[in-house]
């Protein structure tokens, strides 16, 4: 986009704002009114129109970065909290729902297997929404630490879950 005379924001509205208002809609689910995701939507197109000159990657994917982290900004102002829910877990994973229940429970109990700090990392990051700069400055690890950490507890839940 960098450079790009004919930036059309109204165009750009029309094709993706279902694809924004979709992936805020998949973080926060029932936490947040209809009113306040359709805020963060628009806080999105604003963002993208502030930033325009800015933008040298793909637009999609662009759009996908700022709606979550426009999301994750809402609902850590809120402070609101979410958590794993059985129709995404049942969606991702196309289990039935004595099989979800099982798989949650197993997550949590893998969680708690963590240590403090791999826990706190987690925490920060999947339910509170965290950056990894925050987590970074909040438990005095560094950035490459912290992704390194989140990979391992990824790899390790998938392994042990799945």
């Amino acid at each position: 986009m960098k450079n790009n005379i004919n930036f059309k924001i109204e165009t750009i509205i029309d094709e993706y704002s279902n694809y924004a208002f979709k992936i805020v809609d998949n973080i926060v689910g029932t936490s947040l009114p209809y009113q306040d995701k359709e805020e963060i939507v628009s806080d999105v197109f604003y963002l993208l129109w502030k930033n325009q000159n800015n933008i040298n990657v793909n637009l999609k994917s662009y759009i996908a970065s700022i709606a979550r982290n426009c999301t994750y900004t809402k609902l850590k102002n809120n402070k609101t909290t979410f958590e794993l829910k059985e129709e995404i877990i049942d969606k991702d994973l196309n289990l039935g729902n004595d099989e979800v229940i099982d798989k949650m429970f197993l997550v949590r109990q893998k969680l708690q297997e963590l240590n403090e700090t791999e826990r706190n990392i987690f925490t920060l990051y999947y339910v509170d929404g965290y950056k990894i700069k925050e987590i970074s400055k909040k438990l005095k690890l560094t950035s490459s630490g912290i992704k390194i950490k989140l990979y391992r507890i990824r790899k390790k839940l998938k392994e042990e879950i799945l």
